[in-house]
């Protein structure tokens, strides 16, 4: 920022102060509070920050009255004017319309991930709701689908990067992270699938993690949503001071062994960060596992990466004796769709 003459602001209504400090670029508005005790006062007004959401043509209620109202709320408008962090995706690519962009695969097995531009023998994924960070954009419609043996992959999100500081996380407490995903099969096989989640502190060990059981999806037609929260109160600041990342993994296979892509799909895969009103429930908060300090991050998934090279048999499918394991019994056949 080029330098200032603080004695030529000396005398000017905190109004039109305001106006000019609405205009100081990001980087350096923060510094404006070190000037003397008048502008420290004026950049914790909300007012100024309604100024510069206006100017950049954000809504003002993207962030909730109770954050705004916040002995530091505005240091949250400050982040969510810089980082979008209480209205974005935190998976920059949750359908495939990037293919496989910032997705790392460690399973790809039978005739590998593939991404639909149009789901096939489903229904179409439906319109998002007008409060979904999906709404009103036409790139979201395509899916990821899985084939006849594991396909499994995941996407790693560094919240430091995406400016979620511990500092900040604590300000926004009470707050939840909640992530969800849509899946669905084809309306001729069904599939099965798991869903992990896992938040690590920097030396990417396991914080605490989200596992339910492997789960069969009959065929159908119709898409479902997975959804889990994880949610921090008053009382987790010290937990906060561990969290850097989000691992979101997720995989999936067909139940009847068909050559092509008849597996699990996924879409909409979702993390977004939203602060609350009232502590959450004891039996909501977030538990640090007992075993807290085990691994969690890249390279545990690289393991269970060659764990899968070595799993040849489809547990629903019986070999003849003159079939080898990894043989796909039905390649070249067709299947019937009709």
């Amino acid at each position: 920022m080029e330098h200032l003459d603080v004695s030529l602001a000396e005398g000017l209504p905190d109004t039109v102060l305001e106006v000019i400090l609405s205009k100081v670029p990001e980087e350096d508005i923060l510094n404006c509070g070190l000037v003397c005790r008048t502008w420290k006062d004026l950049i914790t007004r909300k007012s100024l920050w309604k100024i510069r959401f206006e100017d950049k043509g954000i809504p003002w209620d993207e962030v909730p009255k109770h954050v705004r109202d916040k002995a530091a709320g505005w240091m949250i408008l400050f982040a969510h004017l810089r980082h979008r962090i209480l209205s974005k995706n935190f998976i920059r690519n949750p359908s495939g319309h990037s293919q496989f962009d910032g997705w790392t695969i460690f399973a790809n097995d039978g005739h590998e991930w593939l991404v639909e531009q149009v789901p096939e023998g489903c229904n179409p994924l439906p319109a998002p709701l007008p409060t979904s960070p999906f709404f009103g954009r036409n790139d979201e419609y395509s899916c990821f689908v899985t084939s006849f043996e594991w396909c499994s992959k995941y996407y790693f999100i560094d919240l430091w990067r995406d400016g979620l500081t511990p500092g900040l996380l604590e300000l926004m407490l009470p707050f939840k992270i909640k992530c969800s995903q849509l899946y669905t099969v084809r309306f001729d096989c069904g599939g099965v699938f798991n869903w992990e989640l896992r938040l690590l502190n920097s030396q990417e060990q396991i914080i605490t993690k989200y596992k339910p059981p492997t789960f069969e999806l009959p065929a159908t037609r119709d898409w479902k949503t997975a959804e889990y929260s994880f949610q921090f109160g008053s009382e987790d600041e010290e937990l906060l001071q561990d969290l850097r990342y989000i691992v979101f993994i997720h995989e999936g296979k067909d139940t009847q062994w068909w050559a092509g892509h008849f597996g699990m799909k996924f879409a909409r895969s979702c993390v977004t960060f939203e602060c609350l009103e009232n502590e959450p429930e004891e039996s909501d908060r977030v538990e640090r596992l007992s075993e807290f300090g085990e691994a969690g991050g890249r390279n545990t998934l690289v393991e269970r990466r060659r764990s899968y090279n070595n799993m040849y048999y489809h547990p629903e499918y019986e070999y003849e004796d003159d079939d080898e394991p990894g043989h796909d019994p039905y390649a070249g056949d067709e299947q019937d769709v009709n």
